[in-house]
């Protein structure tokens, strides 16, 4: 007979494990993008001047390569301004940053800053302030500035601050504009710093205006001749001049040096021919020949394009002259102090101080030569008188243009 076995049943739990899931949360970082990456190493890069002021690329000082120096600044907001492209958005928020530096000998306020729409619609925004000490690049940045939502095209300029009185030239370089947290490359206090440029005067608001303008050279450069002395009466008075050199009388080191001293004092360079003919004979190749030959060596002098006036020569304006010169103002004269006529110096000052006092001088372009003694000395004890009056003297160009007037090409001109 079978066994029973008596099985006590097995009690079986069951065991649930929980299991976590991690989800692994990635950070992308934005994409850098530049929008403006500007050093200035071959052009002036679409920058331009803003009001009175003008930008040329130099490689005097600069922080990398070449800089952007801007000069002729009459007000703080005259500065270097580009057009911002349409790929910056209102509403958005960007990196923008500068090296900049002057040299006043005194620390001033540079600031980067955005103007939205024109006319009185416009806005205007600062972007980044620093206080620059004269003679250091300094970096000028805001990592994080948004664009206010306000319509109309948007230029972006670097001026000095309004109020301040700071009228220096200055340099910009490695301008950044990028996204957002964008750290310029920029240090302050590396940069090369070269030999503070002279000052360039301005049109003075309020002043009587005239053109005392100087023929027949280059002289030379040292400290005693004519040009120089000329040249440093006007810079000491806070005046400039047009100066019309002919160019196969500057031949030598000593007069490419004259030359590139006006220029580096604000002078303006301008033609006076290449062999100083009379003009009114010449066929209209030849007439065009000894412009054009004239304007390429001055621009091989002073790196630069310059001035396209032109002085004719003995003031002969006949013949092919204003067929062959269509586009080149001609430039005579409204008052002629007889210098070449071996005027004395105090016939020279006083033929300048009549017209003072008669109102004849203002406007007025006055025919000197920088190659007589007499005129040096009279320039010496006249430009002084002149700024007691009222009067400051300035190159024809900016006389015309702080006067509404176009010197028009092809056409004599003897006021402005």
């Amino acid at each position: 007979m079978p066994v029973k076995t008596n099985v006590t049943p097995v009690s079986q739990s069951t065991t649930t494990k929980a299991v976590t899931t991690t989800t692994a949360t990635t950070t992308t970082k934005p994409v850098e993008k530049i929008y403006i990456n500007n050093s200035f190493d071959s052009d002036t890069e679409n920058w331009s001047g803003r009001g009175n002021a003008s930008v040329a690329a130099s490689s005097d000082s600069y922080y990398t390569g070449k800089s952007l120096y801007v000069s002729g600044r009459t007000a703080e907001w005259n500065g270097a301004a580009i057009k911002l492209g349409s790929d910056l958005i209102p509403g958005q928020t960007y990196s923008f940053s500068a090296a900049v530096m002057q040299q006043s000998g005194n620390a001033a306020s540079i600031q980067m800053s955005l103007q939205q729409g024109e006319g009185d619609d416009a806005s205007y925004t600062t972007i980044a302030n620093t206080s620059c000490k004269s003679g250091e690049w300094t970096k000028l940045e805001n990592l994080s500035f948004t664009i206010p939502e306000n319509s109309g095209d948007m230029l972006l300029y670097i001026e000095t601050t309004q109020g301040s009185g700071d009228l220096m030239d200055f340099y910009i370089d490695n301008v950044l504009v990028a996204s957002e947290d964008t750290k310029s490359s920029v240090v302050t206090g590396q940069g090369h710093v070269g030999e503070a440029p002279a000052t360039t005067p301005g049109v003075q608001a309020g002043k009587k205006l005239c053109a005392i303008s100087f023929d027949d050279g280059a002289v030379g450069n040292a400290s005693t001749d004519t040009s120089m002395r000329i040249i440093n009466a006007l810079k000491n008075n806070n005046m400039t001049a047009t100066f019309f050199y002919v160019s196969d009388w500057t031949t030598t080191s000593g007069h490419y040096e004259e030359v590139k001293y006006a220029y580096k004092c604000g002078m303006e360079i301008a033609n006076h021919s290449k062999t100083h003919p009379s003009l009114g004979s010449l066929s209209s190749s030849q007439v065009r020949s000894e412009w054009e030959q004239c304007n390429s060596k001055l621009r091989s002098i002073i790196g630069t394009e310059p001035s396209h006036l032109m002085r004719l020569p003995f003031l002969d304006g006949g013949g092919q002259v204003k067929s062959a010169l269509y586009d080149i103002p001609l430039i005579s004269c409204a008052i002629d102090t007889g210098d070449w006529n071996k005027a004395t110096k105090d016939q020279i000052v006083n033929k300048i101080k009549e017209a003072a006092n008669n109102g004849t001088l203002e406007g007025a372009i006055v025919l000197c030569h920088e190659t007589y003694a007499t005129t040096a000395a009279a320039m010496e004890e006249v430009l002084p008188w002149l700024a007691q009056k009222g009067y400051q003297n300035v190159n024809i160009s900016d006389m015309a243009k702080a006067h509404g007037k176009t010197l028009a090409g092809g056409q004599i001109h003897t006021r402005a």
